[in-house]
């Protein structure tokens, strides 16, 4: 299957280590080998990549402040093509690149992109008059609107309580089951 994702920024390797520690099952082991001064060993867990679908809408807004005139933003917003939450993207957008992906390791999005320009256009203007203290409903365009996958790493401490994911974008950690998609692909693939 072809998607457009992201370049990894993090190896199998870097993705572990932003987990350490944060399994309670491996800190307290950990805790106990260091305080024991026990020889450890890599801990026995698999590790899984899999692409999670993202809409990126390019925006230009032009806004009208009191006696401050006109003024020009251009900003990235994000929908997640799963739960269609939207939100500026704020973080540095690796390259894009066209992969052939198992489809098994591949998130479906939930909205199309038709849906995902509805929920950039309600949030545009709540965003601009919360953060810009705009006086004028602003002129707007959508300027892009493009689907881009973003790997996820999923390091399987043999449950799905322990299990954690690792975003390669923004290098977040949380638990698998924080995460419905995460967790309904864990519980069928692992």
């Amino acid at each position: 299957m072809k998607i457009s994702a992201f370049e990894e920024r993090l190896d199998e390797a870097s993705a572990i280590e932003q987990t350490r520690n944060l399994s309670a099952k491996e800190y307290a082991y950990a805790v106990l080998a260091d305080y024991l001064d026990w020889e450890t060993e890599t801990p026995d867990f698999d590790v899984t990549l899999v692409y999670y679908p993202d809409y990126i809408a390019y925006t230009t807004a032009t806004i009208r402040r009191t006696l401050r005139g006109k003024k020009v933003l251009k900003f990235l917003a994000g929908i997640d093509a799963v739960t269609a939450r939207p939100g500026e993207v704020d973080v540095t957008l690796p390259a894009r690149r066209t992969i052939d992906a198992d489809p098994e390791a591949v998130i479906e999005p939930q909205i199309d992109e038709d849906e995902a320009e509805r929920i950039w256009r309600e949030w545009l203007f709540k965003y601009v008059g919360r953060y810009h203290r705009a006086t004028a409903m602003p002129e707007y365009s959508l300027d892009e609107l493009e689907l881009v996958y973003t790997p996820y790493w999923i390091i399987d401490y043999g449950t799905l309580e322990e299990s954690l994911a690792v975003s390669d974008l923004t290098g977040r950690t949380a638990k698998i089951e924080e995460i419905q998609v995460l967790e309904e692909f864990y519980q069928y693939h692992m």
